[in-house]
């Protein structure tokens, strides 16, 4: 697909803005370093809970399966 022009940032945020208005929780978009829609909030205390750039976490704000800043239990698995 290198033949195809990027999609453009413009169309990701609108996607992103329509999944958590359909009420998604856990939507981030890739390969756009540094766009806070990079990263994964807390649905509800909005908090970052997964700081990303490219395919590399920085930051995981989850601690047995919890938002680290307000307890809630965030649904997923996650790994050691």
């Amino acid at each position: 697909l290198t033949h195809l022009p990027p999609t453009p940032i413009s169309t990701l945020e609108k996607a992103y803005k329509i999944a958590k208005e359909v009420g998604l929780k856990y939507v981030y978009i890739g390969n756009v370093p540094g766009h806070p829609y990079e990263n994964t909030y807390c649905p509800y205390c909005h908090k970052l809970l997964i700081k990303r750039i490219g395919f590399s976490v920085l930051e995981n704000n989850i601690v047995n399966g919890k938002c680290k800043f307000c307890q809630k239990k965030i649904a997923g698995v996650f790994l050691p």
